[in-house]
């Protein structure tokens, strides 16, 4: 399908494309926000008690500056921390450390569902899908659609 745009009294060809509208659309992946919590690992129970309820949740974040128990008054962006969901001790003893560091406090941590065997499967279905496709020359192809 062509999509036109209306400039200067005219019709301007933006290219192909499909067009849908806003409740056609679907996010995929969603960050959720943890809020406070007294320490890193009440932030991880929250975090994986979001990911549980909310199956479009694939991580959680929280400022190391909302992670200590204390109130901050500023917030703002900095250095990014991404930790597995079943993080071990030793790798949140990163992220603890962070949350005591007072000049840290703008520091986001974020808690991600590690899901190794998604990228493997992917990746190798789409090498099999290759090796099944048949290949088309573009004027081919526009043959072939023209003749349906």
């Amino acid at each position: 399908m062509q999509v036109f745009v209306k400039k200067d009294n005219g019709l301007k060809r933006l290219g192909e494309g499909k067009v849908y509208s806003k409740g056609q659309l679907k996010l995929n992946e969603l960050d959720a926000n943890i809020g406070q919590a007294s320490g890193i690992q009440q932030a991880q129970m929250k975090a994986k008690q979001l990911m549980n309820q909310n199956a479009g949740v694939n991580s959680a974040s929280i400022e190391a500056g909302k992670a200590d128990g204390q109130k901050d008054s500023m917030s703002g962006e900095g250095l990014e921390l991404k930790v597995p969901v079943n993080a071990t001790g030793q790798q949140l003893a990163t992220a603890q450390q962070m949350t005591r560091n007072q000049s840290m406090d703008d520091a986001q941590i974020t808690f991600v569902k590690d899901d190794p065997s998604t990228d493997t499967t992917n990746e190798s279905r789409i090498i099999e899908m290759r090796r099944n496709s048949i290949p088309f020359t573009k004027k081919e192809l526009h043959k072939f659609l023209n003749e349906i």
